[in-house]
């Protein structure tokens, strides 16, 4: 009961201080080696208290309590001061690396949005809002234009436009080669689809130096809502479907879901129509 009692008293806020920096190691180290300081002064005082008791000490009893307690009390100060600043040196270390460490395995090295794996863990913490799928254009006929150095250059500013014109709460990544998404929080259909469709022509816009050529490109998107009755697959299938309709239609350009469904009443229209004239003709016949 004392043993856990006395540990509880001396390290009960470790578990609470974050050491990322060397303010709450200085807080903690101070308040520890008072702590420290206080157990020490307590157990010398009893011992020269006993000592006494025992008829062993030559001076007087306060006499001796000040010299020890005080030369006691200096001394765990210190030790505990001086053992915490290197407790703290090593775990704000530990802390920046694993830091570091978070930030590398979440974001992608050459774009430095969020890569897919982070994203998707991101998204699903949120229950409403709009994805974005966005390719580039043709990406493979620059890779083999103007080099793989060049393509590297066109994700870079890709990326960089999509930094500049979003902001806020939404989320950005690569999740493939060229192929990046966003994740648009609190907008209407209306808002989204406003903002998606300045970030299209942004990009189309922005002439990219790179390998002394000048590269301008295009992307195709595709849009997809997220409900909270939808997991990340439905919602990612939704928008490639969405995608592909853009590129299919000639792209640079982008779809909504929704549009899915009118291309196939469009389709189904024009089948009809279709089979009505043939019909007719072998009526006719």
């Amino acid at each position: 009961m004392l043993k856990q009692y006395i540990e509880s008293w001396v390290i009960r806020d470790i578990g609470l201080t974050e050491f990322d920096h060397w303010a709450p190691v200085m807080r903690f180290g101070t308040r520890l080696a008072i702590r420290i300081s206080i157990i020490a002064c307590t157990m010398v005082a009893g011992m020269l208290i006993l000592l006494w008791w025992l008829n062993i000490l030559r001076n007087p009893l306060l006499h001796d309590l000040t010299i020890g307690c005080g030369i006691t009390v200096i001394v765990a100060y210190s030790l505990t001061m001086l053992s915490s600043m290197y407790m703290g040196y090593a775990v704000i270390h530990l802390a920046r690396t694993r830091r570091e460490f978070q930030h590398q395995s979440r974001t992608d090295m050459l774009s430095g949005l969020l890569n897919r794996r982070a994203f998707i863990e991101d998204i699903s913490q949120v229950e409403h809002g709009h994805l974005l799928i966005l390719d580039i254009d043709r990406f493979k006929q620059i890779n083999d234009r103007f080099g793989h150095l060049a393509g590297d250059d066109v994700i870079v500013a890709v990326a960089q436009t999509l930094r500049e014109h979003i902001k806020g709460a939404h989320l950005i990544a690569r999740v493939g080669g060229e192929e990046f998404a966003v994740l648009f929080c609190g907008l209407d259909h209306g808002e989204m689809m406003q903002s998606a469709e300045k970030l299209r022509r942004a990009v189309a816009g922005r002439t990219i130096d790179s390998m002394q050529q000048a590269i301008t490109v295009t992307v195709s998107g595709g849009i997809a809502d997220l409900t909270p009755t939808r997991d990340f697959s439905a919602v990612y299938a939704a928008a490639d479907r969405a995608l592909y309709l853009a590129k299919s239609s000639g792209r640079n350009r982008l779809n909504h879901e929704r549009d899915l469904a009118r291309g196939l009443q469009q389709e189904q229209s024009v089948y009809s129509t279709l089979l009505d004239r043939g019909d007719a003709a072998f009526s006719a016949a």
